[in-house]
Formats: C-alpha cells, structure tokens, sequence
C-alpha cells in the first residue's frame, strides 16, 4: 500500500509524538459521568491527550459570564457545565494520564460570543456572527479576557490552542478596508496582525505556554510575509486535512513553504462531522482512508518536517454555533477506533478490522467499516464501548428513515396519493390498500424506537441535545407517517362514492 512508502521514516517520524482526540463541546456535551467510561476507553485505545473545544459550554465568569455557561439563559437549558463539571473533567482526564489542550477561537467561528447583544458591535460583517473585526479595540480585550480565564482554569496545560480558522468575513467594514489599502501585506497583514497580536500576549505573559492555530489561513500568503512577521516563533500550525485518500491534496509545495517557518508542526484528521453537515452516522470506510492518506502524505515528505508533535483526531458535532448536530460522540466511538488503530498500525488490515470489532464488543466480527446503511436493527446487539446504546439507537434509526424516505419517495405514494390527489379526493382504493399496511408497520416500529432513543440518550445528554435530537429527527417523521396514515384512512372512508368531485367533473 502506498502508505508503507518511507515507513522507515516515518516510523522515525510518529514515534514517541501526541495522539490527541478532539471533543467538540458546541453540540451535543454529555453529561460528566460519561468521561468516566470514555477517557479511559480513550486511554486504552491509544490515547495520549485531548483537544477540548469547550465553546460556550465553558464556565465563564465575571465579565465574560454571559457567553459561557454560568448565564442565566445557559442555565436555563440545562446544557453547559458548572465551575464545578468542569473541574471533574478535567479531573476525570488526568486519571486517565490524558493531558488537556483547551481550544478557544479568537478571530473566525465566533457565533457563540457574536450573537450576544452585548457583543454585536464586535462582528465584522454587522448581519453575521461569525467573525470578529480585529480593527475595533475591544475586539482584542475580549480575546484577552477570553485567554485569561481559559489559561487560569488550565493550571497545569503546556500548550492553547487559539484557532484562527475560516475567517468567512475579513476587512469588510471601513477600518479594515482601510488597512488593507494602507497595510504593505493587505489582507494577509489584516489576519497576521490580530493572530501574533494574540500570541504575542500569550507569550509575554506565559511564557512557558506552547500555542497552537489552525493553519488553513497560513496557505494562501507568501512565504516572504509570514517569515517577516516571525509567526514561526510565535505558533506552531495544525494543518488540518479531512479529505479520504481519494481526494486529499496537501503536496510538497506547502510541506517545503512550511519547513521554512515552523520547526513544530501538527496533523488534524477526522474521525466524525467532516463528511455531510447532517450526518447520522460516521462512514467510516472514508475517515479510515483520510489516516491512511495522512500516513502517506507524512511518509513523502518527513524529510521536510523538523519536529512532528503530533495528530489530533477531530470528531465535530456542528458545522456551526448554529448548524444541526451531526453525528453524536457515542456514534463516532466505533469510527474513532479504526482511526486511531490504522494510524498505530501504520495502515488498515483485515486483521485490524476483527481486533477493533472485538474491541467495540461484536464477538462475532460483523461490524463493517465499509457499510453506510447500517445492518437491520433487530435484534439490538449487546456491545461494550462507552454510548453503545446511543449508536445502536442511531443505527436502528437510520435504517427505519431509509424505510421511511423509501415510502414517502416510492412510484406508489406519487403515483396513487400524492398531494394533488388527496386534496381532490381522487384515489384508487385498491392502492392505498397495500399502501396502508406499510405505513402502519412503519409508525410500529418508529414507537419503540423512540422510546429508546429518549431513555438512553437522557442517560449521556442534557434536555436541551435531547428535545433538539428527537425534535429534528424524529418528530417530522413521525408526523408525515402519521399525516399519511390518516390521509389514507380518509381516502378509503369514502368507499366507492365518486372522486374528484372538488374540482373535476367525472
């Protein structure tokens, strides 16, 4: 396989570095007490550390209690953790031996902070959230203040992550259209300016603290700009990449560009939320393909990295502060293990595929990495990761929406009762006789199933993740089986008078 290329280097390469598992805590945060099954599931799979997006789930206190989860309309949800919560998860990490790197943003993906009234002013572009202006003085005291309180909560952290991804909207408003005009490096000057402004506060005032960025915004500006700006004493990039081995493309210009700013640099792949922006489930065959790409691609060009710290395994549960959950840390568990096996193993084997299906609790080997509709649910296997229940409930729930998508779209239900024939009473009985019977199996099985669903995901979730989970993904269901159930109820209650006497004349 092509990533047995270099192994010699590689091997060199990945030894002794980070295996950080992301927890992206915007959507979906369990409850404290499932960190207690997952960091040392984590641990024991070959885990070295966590990569913690707290987002608003993050206790802020004092000035900043607003954006955090000591607010009022956060506690109201029930959903983000106290100073107390908090502290037990990190708690819980240490003994598991998992060091922390807290992730906070500081420039892009700024909804969370943005949307706040208090802080509209800050936007760079006024309609959306997303972004911060970093032309406005207060932009950097919050950032500041930001800092302050994540370091202080971290007592015992080596490294911060502050962001810098996907600043969707830059130099917009008139400050920062005037200093791209006025600025030597235009916009990429604008983005450098607030990024080592940022580290450089860090910096001064601890000194001993490592600071990490995403590095997609690094891609696009000169090499001849970043080395005047010195950003490679300042931070050491993540450059993320979560595409399979069919389409990832990094290649040896950015690795060669890279070697000649950072002497520490850091991988992200995926291993949940990098696919579609509603998915239920992780596909797993791909995110498997995306390490197998990552150790090719580090395998071609070690030459040019000085110092590999590390991968970070990212699982997003949101696009956005404001997009739907995808899919759930439970439902990644089974993905997250492949991926975090192929890269120990150097690679995939059918061998790696029994040992990690043992693992997750299939004693008879059945899971398949390369399946994406999931088996027929019942009956429910008895696994043994942490959330199993959850993501044979998901499973389970997938299958019965395929049946659900497979009759709502069938030729029988356009053909024979679509919506144009309901409203004109214009229906053939003996169709909607055999349509019926598959509705009512359907709307059978949808109410054990969610019975489940809200049992066992009121044991890892808050209210809030739990009525937002079963408000999107079950309740529309259940409603349209039940519209066309009553529908077809109608339709046969007018026995053999004649149809279509709303409009037509027949």
């Amino acid at each position: 396989m092509q990533f047995q290329n270099d192994m010699t280097e590689m091997d060199n390469l990945t030894s002794g570095t980070q295996r950080l598992i992301h927890l992206d805590l915007k959507g979906a945060p369990p409850r404290i007490h499932f960190f207690e099954k997952l960091f040392p599931f984590l641990k024991n799979i070959g885990a070295t550390g966590i990569l913690l997006e707290w987002e608003d789930t993050f206790p802020y206190t004092k000035e900043l209690t607003q954006i955090g989860g000591l607010s009022d309309s956060a506690q109201a949800t029930g959903s983000p953790y106290s100073l107390e919560e908090a502290r037990q998860l990190l708690d819980l990490a240490k003994d598991s031996e998992l060091s922390v790197i807290p992730l906070v943003q500081t420039f892009g993906h700024m909804e969370f902070v943005l949307k706040h009234e208090q802080y509209r002013g800050l936007r760079e572009a006024e309609p959306y959230p997303s972004s911060m202006c970093p032309s406005k003085s207060d932009t950097l005291q919050l950032v500041r203040s930001m800092v302050r309180q994540m370091i202080a909560f971290h007592p015992h952290i080596q490294y911060i992550h502050i962001g810098g991804d996907e600043i969707w909207h830059m130099g917009l408003c008139s400050a920062c259209q005037k200093r791209i005009q006025t600025s030597k490096f235009g916009r990429a000057g604008l983005y450098l300016d607030h990024m080592t402004e940022v580290a450089q506060f860090i910096k001064d005032n601890y000194p001993n603290l490592k600071i990490i960025v995403w590095d997609d915004m690094f891609r696009n500006i000169d090499l001849n700009i970043l080395q005047e700006y010195y950003i490679g004493n300042l931070v050491e990039p993540m450059i993320w990449h979560y595409n399979s081995s069919d389409t990832f493309r990094l290649g040896g210009n950015l690795w060669e560009k890279y070697s000649n700013i950072f002497a520490n640099v850091w991988a992200a792949s995926a291993f949940k939320g990098a696919t579609s922006s509603c998915q239920l489930l992780p596909v797993t065959k791909y995110h498997v393909s995306n390490h197998e790409a990552w150790l090719s691609e580090l395998g071609m060009h070690a030459g040019k990295i000085v110092n590999f710290r590390g991968i970070a395994l990212t699982g997003w549960s949101r696009f956005d502060h404001y997009a739907t959950l995808c899919e759930l840390l439970p439902c990644g568990v089974p993905s997250l293990c492949f991926c975090m096996k192929t890269w120990i193993s150097g690679g995939y084997s059918p061998n790696l595929n029994d040992s990690v299906a043992e693992l997750l609790g299939y004693n008879d080997n059945l899971f398949n990495s390369d399946c994406v509709v999931p088996r027929p649910p019942l009956p429910l296997p008895q696994l043994s990761f942490p959330g199993w229940q959850i993501f044979v409930g998901f499973e389970w729930l997938v299958h019965l929406r395929t049946k659900f998508k497979n009759i709502i779209d069938s030729d029988q239900v356009q053909t024979w009762l679509n919506v144009w024939q309901i409203a004109n009473d214009y229906t053939n009985p003996m169709q909607i006789d055999s349509i019926l019977p598959v509705v009512n199996e359907v709307i059978k099985e949808l109410i054990p199933l969610k019975d489940y669903l809200q049992e066992h995901l009121d044991q890892v979730f808050f209210k809030h993740t739990v009525d937002e989970l079963i408000g999107t993904l079950v309740i529309p269901v259940e409603r349209k089986l039940n519209q066309l159930k009553a529908d077809c109820e109608t339709q046969l209650s007018l026995g053999c008078r004649v149809r279509g006497h709303k409009r037509l004349n027949i």
